[in-house]
């Protein structure tokens, strides 16, 4: 017998039982688009992930404070960067390593327009700030030179504090009020949605200068350093740890006052995470496939003990143990292929549901479709094999006398 017509043989057979059969495959169908529908979610989360790191800016360095430690007590709170160390790592880092740096004092306040009142995160910083964060006016300017050094009193909005403020009209030139002193806007934001736990569009931006003198206090709550490439930027950060150390005299690495964090480490950390996760997922998914083979090898048990006067005939007749056990491989792998495939359908479409409910965007690659694929495939070989070969092992006579 050929393979082509143990196939068609497998085929008629799974027909004559449409409701058993279906049944037998819908738990690989069950398995395969769950796997499938998991690891797209992961992937697309690990992709936003990408997405976000590199709308926040390029090849990124950041410098933080790290809160100063007291006996057994944390003084939360206190800023221990300052105007000097923005300065200091201006001048003295690599410039062949660095694009761009720029300073960054932050702090929740009132802004209001009118009778529109809301609470944002104001932020003073500097003109270079829009190219290292990555960060361009879609309406107006950003800050500039003049603005930082006359201190003037201007703002530029984020897109969910103009649309908060004054809704579809024009901002600007429209004097608001920051903390109860009057700013001209001079530019809007592009939408850039989320940046970790908030909006980066929930934002105002005024000039440093006129922060630290009007707003807030003399320090900085982060220094943003933009490498040239992303091969320097673990190079940039021994340099600016070794800068501030000086500068601070600190000896011992233990007493840092402050912490230079590695966005390309940061990102390779978070993406490490996710795939474990989009794994562990796929694993307790995979599960299902289990059962679902474990139901395929069931069922062909029943079918064997059911076609066992069937089988005594074709052996009689001169069909070889081969061929029965390839007819009934075949059906197992007919019924895991066919689970299989419309569990890649079914897979696709849940991954976008679940990306809708999540909010990010699945992905699903070629390589997971043929993962799924592959797996069913490997059940239905798997869990196939025990009862096509129990079938072809019957002895023509003991078949043919079975009732």
């Amino acid at each position: 017998m050929s393979i082509w017509e143990a196939l068609r043989t497998a085929a008629r057979s799974l027909a004559a039982n449409k409701t058993r059969s279906i049944l037998t495959a819908l738990g690989v169908v069950i398995g395969v688009a769950a796997v499938i529908a998991l690891v797209g979610l992961g992937e697309g989360l690990s992709a936003g992930i990408t997405r976000q790191f590199t709308e926040m800016g390029a090849n990124l360095v950041t410098v933080m404070p790290r809160f100063a430690r007291g006996p057994g007590l944390v003084r939360a709170g206190e800023t221990l960067l300052s105007n000097e160390d923005w300065e200091l790592l201006s001048q003295r880092l690599d410039p062949g390593l660095v694009s761009g740096i720029a300073p960054e004092a932050t702090r929740t306040l009132q802004v209001k327009y009118q009778n529109v009142n809301t609470s944002v995160r104001v932020v003073g910083t500097t003109p270079s700030y829009a190219e290292v964060r990555n960060s361009f006016p879609a309406q107006g300017t950003f800050l500039d030179e003049t603005h930082l050094e006359g201190r003037r009193q201007v703002a530029v909005l984020g897109a969910q504090v103009a649309a908060e403020l004054f809704g579809d009209a024009p901002c600007l030139g429209q004097r608001i009020k920051v903390g109860g002193t009057s700013y001209t806007v001079v530019g809007v934001m592009q939408s850039k949605g989320q940046e970790g736990f908030g909006s980066i569009d929930n934002q105002v931006f005024v000039p440093l200068t006129t922060f630290q003198a009007r707003l807030g206090r003399s320090g900085l709550n982060s220094i943003y350093i933009a490498a040239r490439r992303k091969e320097d930027m673990d190079e940039l950060q021994a340099q600016v740890t070794v800068l501030l150390r000086e500068a601070h005299r600190i000896n011992n690495p233990e007493e840092d006052d402050f912490q230079v964090m590695n966005q390309g480490t940061i990102l390779s950390s978070l993406n490490q995470t996710m795939t474990m996760v989009t794994l562990f997922l796929a694993g307790i998914a995979a599960i299902s496939l289990l059962v679902g083979g474990i139901g395929i090898m069931n069922v062909m048990l029943i079918g064997v003990t059911e076609r066992i006067r069937e089988i005594g005939i074709r052996l009689a007749v001169g069909a070889r143990r081969r061929d029965i056990m390839l007819q009934f491989l075949l059906e197992a792998l007919v019924l895991s292929l066919a689970g299989g495939a419309a569990g890649v359908a079914l897979g696709c479409v849940g991954s976008i549901a679940l990306g809708r409910l999540v909010g990010t965007a699945p992905v699903v690659r070629v390589g997971t479709i043929l993962l799924g694929f592959g797996f069913a495939t490997a059940v239905g070989v798997f869990f196939g094999f025990y009862p096509a070969r129990r079938a072809a092992a019957m002895r023509p006579a003991e078949a043919l006398r079975y009732e």
